[in-house]
């Protein structure tokens, strides 16, 4: 017994193994898709009262946005003068405060000078007292003089 096969007939044999093979393939997809329709329907089933009233508020849900929505741009438009007058302010007093700083900062510096000149005054006038022998009178003319150094210092500044 001998069959010719010819290539008309093997190319007919490999499109129907193929054709078999497509079919499950589908088969297997379309049961795949049926399953998933059945957990969405059981899903749409338990949850039907909930999706009914959210589908019910969403109109009250939406005027309430807008609304929201509205009074937001309101208390902006309404607030924006209001705003830039608060950051001009901030501004000006960011630079009285820089003005303080800097006259705290002169005043300080003033009054370390006059300390400093008071007290090399004293220092003189300490030494002259250690290494001279004046009298009574001599030492009263020293603080006098250091009285008046004192005095022209505080005068000045």
């Amino acid at each position: 017994m001998t069959a010719n096969l010819t290539i008309n007939d093997l190319f007919t044999l490999i499109l129907f193994l193929i054709g078999i093979g497509v079919g499950i393939v589908l088969i297997l997809v379309l049961m795949k898709i049926n399953k998933i329709l059945g957990n969405v329907k059981e899903v749409l089933e338990n949850n039907t009262k909930s999706i009914d009233t959210t589908i019910k508020h969403l109109p009250d849900i939406s005027y309430n946005i807008n609304e929201i929505t509205r009074e937001t741009k309101n208390t902006l438009t309404t607030l924006q003068p209001e705003i830039n007058t608060l950051l001009s302010n901030v501004n000006s007093i960011s630079g009285k405060v820089s003005n303080i700083t800097e006259s705290v900062e002169d005043a300080t510096a003033k009054v370390h000078d006059t300390f400093d000149t008071v007290t090399n005054s004293i220092v003189d006038t300490a030494y002259s007292f250690q290494y001279s022998t004046k009298s009574i009178t001599d030492y009263l003319n020293t603080i006098k003089e250091i009285i008046e150094v004192i005095k022209n210092i505080i005068l000045k500044k």
